[in-house]
């Protein structure tokens, strides 16, 4: 299925015409400009996972009690998870968020910050990524390279330390952008250089940022090692997933091409098993290392 975006939303770097063509020499026609259509889906996983962060959010903010019920049952914490055997925190770490609520009960509207901060990136990458990727190889790259990142701050994190937040999955979907735009460097030109560089100040800063609130001693840490976790599950997933477009001539129009994926998911169901076997394999030896 192709189509082309409404007029008005933002076009992917593939599908908008080279800006770096010298002008042909005099007597020379200019060049044909050429239409590439890439597949393309609705972003629906991208708006059902922002759904159910910010209803779970706000079921939260309906009072204190209900807000400290489900960060103690659903926050990711080492002890919880690697000697009590609570595995299911993994997952429901990942749709949780920083409370609206401060220590006193009282509401602390700055918190919400947290959830804004990471919803805002889902969407806009969300947006980009999902109708290039497919709905279940989004998912997959958004949930398992999340696992990862809590796989990560469960093993490396303090024990006293309790993480909650989409950032592990957040990180791991920049990092799928990455691998994409690396792996069509060639179509996208100097478009994906510029965005690539612009990926890698993002993780700097944040990861800089989150190293400042560990060292300050901040009542609010950011959880380095599960970002560190979702972006290497996000690249490593991304590595082998990608969609890898390669423009061909349109039967029905000789001056267009069509985008046909040569690394369809149907073939690489073995890597995500192996993936899945990875990180379960991280997650006991860190369970033996530190559980016992």
């Amino acid at each position: 299925m192709t189509s082309q975006p409404p007029s008005g939303e933002r076009r992917h770097p593939l599908e908008r015409p080279p800006a770096h063509l010298a002008p042909p020499p005099p007597g020379e026609p200019a060049p044909r400009r050429v239409t590439i259509q890439l597949p393309h889906v609705a972003p629906t996983v991208t708006y059902v996972l922002i759904a159910i962060n910010v209803l779970l959010f706000a079921v939260r903010a309906l009072s204190p009690s209900l807000d400290t019920q489900l960060y103690l049952f659903g926050s990711n914490n080492p002890q919880s998870v690697l000697v009590e055997g609570e595995y299911y925190r993994l997952l429901t770490s990942m749709f949780l968020h920083a409370s609206i609520y401060g220590a006193a009960g009282t509401l602390m509207l700055s918190n919400a910050l947290h959830i804004i901060l990471n919803m805002y990136i889902l969407y806009a990458v969300g947006l980009q990524l999902e109708p290039l990727f497919g709905h279940v190889r989004f998912l997959i790259v958004y949930l398992a390279g999340g696992l990862l990142g809590s796989v990560f701050s469960a093993a490396l994190s303090d024990f006293n330390v309790s993480s909650v937040g989409a950032s592990g999955a957040v990180f791991a979907i920049l990092g799928a952008e990455f691998i994409y735009l690396y792996r069509h460097r060639a179509l996208f030109g100097p478009r994906a250089t510029a965005q690539m560089r612009s990926l890698v100040m993002m993780a700097v800063i944040n990861f800089f940022y989150g190293a400042l609130t560990s060292v300050a001693g901040a009542r609010i840490r950011i959880d380095n090692w599960g970002h560190l976790g979702g972006l290497a599950g996000g690249l490593l997933l991304a590595w082998f997933l990608t969609p890898v477009f390669v423009p061909k001539r349109a039967v029905e129009n000789p001056h267009a091409l069509v985008a046909e994926d040569t690394n369809p998911l149907e073939r690489r169901w073995p890597i995500v098993l192996a993936y899945a076997a990875l990180v379960v394999a991280i997650l006991l030896v860190a369970t033996l290392v530190r559980g016992l």
